[in-house]
């Protein structure tokens, strides 16, 4: 039974809000506290991992209980009685013009191939759209290619050139640039002799040459016993003062906030698919939640910024013409609400999620295929506000 030990990994399992995880945390934090009852860090973990473990299990049951109340059921009750009238309109309307009785199996079997050609064919118009759109692009990327190349003086390429040239293959080996062809000092060298030699984790990881490097002390067991002293006033195992754990939840949520409530794009002209050109501005108007917690934890003298948050946010686009009209009562506007589900430390803006939908019924079929890529670009600029925030919370003591 070591306290440190036991605390530690109740400290990790409260990382993940699931119920084993906080049963166990819940487990070993009363076990420290039995083991050492001056450890006021490990009864207010074991009250906080309660209540939580309370919380979780009530809205589980809500969550259960709103199932069997018909939520999950519901909706397919909703669906047959919609089927069931559309079918008795078609019974009717075959009635009347003379047709054969249909059954409702029939029926359904007869609207399922009707759908799934609609959706196929929209599969393929949206398929149309995007070659175009990517053929597009290609012809605006290479026309800035010769325009570069002309102001550099250079002659201009055909097409397939700029098209051979974007295939073309990875550097080879023989291309790549080795550190011992690279511009070291002699420290520089000295070390990276020594790490060919002696391995990379020789001499602190490389940072140091291992003649100057800290020798290895042994403690021995008088040292261990005399560490039972506790003048610092702190608990029995926490006496080198290895783990501080700080609150940051209200700044984390206030500078996120505000990063968030900057995200934009802007762009002055943009191609429809048409061919038309239109200027586009992308924002968010509003971070309308945002729940979870913060805090920084100091290990062995490092500290670790850690934080889980959701948010929901709101956004605009709007969309305005480029053919000199200033009619700003032609422009239009299209809102939606974008969910970041795990923003968290553990995940990496890159590969942050976010789920996005329209308000109402979005923008219109015309401008659906680009309105999305507007949205994708406006996801990525969030991406860049989260990373900004992460930057400004390391620095953070």
């Amino acid at each position: 039974d070591n306290a440190k030990a036991l605390y530690r990994r109740g400290c990790a399992a409260t990382q993940l809000d699931t119920e084993s995880r906080l049963d166990q945390a819940r487990a070993d934090f009363a076990r420290v506290a039995q083991l050492d009852p001056s450890n006021r860090e490990a009864r207010e973990q074991l009250q906080r991992t309660k209540e939580r473990l309370k919380d979780l299990k009530q809205r589980e049951k809500e969550r259960l209980s709103a199932a069997m109340k018909g939520g999950l059921y519901q909706e397919q009750h909703d669906k047959l009685g919609k089927q069931q009238a559309a079918y008795q309109e078609a019974v009717s309307r075959r009635k009347e013009a003379g047709e054969d009785e249909i059954s409702f199996e029939d029926w359904l079997k007869k609207e399922k191939e009707k759908e799934e050609e609609r959706k196929k064919q929209q599969k393929e118009e949206l398929e149309k759209q995007q070659g175009e759109a990517r053929k597009q692009e290609e012809k605006q990327r290479w026309s800035e290619e010769n325009s570069r190349r002309a102001a550099e003086g250079l002659p201009e390429l055909t097409l397939e050139e700029w098209q051979a040239q974007q295939k073309a293959p990875a550097p080879r080996k023989a291309d790549v640039v080795t550190t011992d062809e690279a511009d070291l000092d002699e420290e520089e060298r000295k070390l990276l002799q020594e790490t060919k030699s002696k391995g990379y984790y020789h001499g602190r990881l490389g940072t140091v040459l291992s003649n100057a490097a800290p020798v290895p002390q042994q403690v021995s067991a008088d040292q261990l016993g005399s560490s039972s002293d506790t003048k610092h006033g702190g608990s029995e195992w926490n006496q080198a003062g290895t783990w501080e754990e700080k609150d940051t939840t209200a700044w984390v949520k206030e500078r996120l906030t505000s990063w968030l409530q900057q995200a934009s794009i802007s762009m002055p002209e943009a191609l429809l698919p048409s061919g038309s050109a239109v200027s586009v501005t992308a924002k968010v108007t509003k971070v309308k939640s945002l729940t979870g917690e913060g805090q920084i934890v100091m290990v062995r003298k490092q500290p670790r910024h850690g934080f889980n948050c959701e948010a929901d946010l709101s956004f605009s686009i709007t969309v305005a013409s480029t053919n000199g009209e200033a009619d700003a009562s032609k422009d239009q506007s299209f809102n939606g609400a974008l969910h970041l589900p795990d923003l968290m430390d553990a995940v990496a803006p890159s590969d942050l999620k976010i789920d996005g939908k329209w308000k109402g019924s979005g923008p219109p079929e015309h401008l659906r295929f680009s309105a999305e890529g507007w949205v994708d670009k406006l996801r990525e600029n969030v991406r860049l506000q989260v990373a900004a925030f992460r930057k400004e919370y390391a620095e953070k003591r």
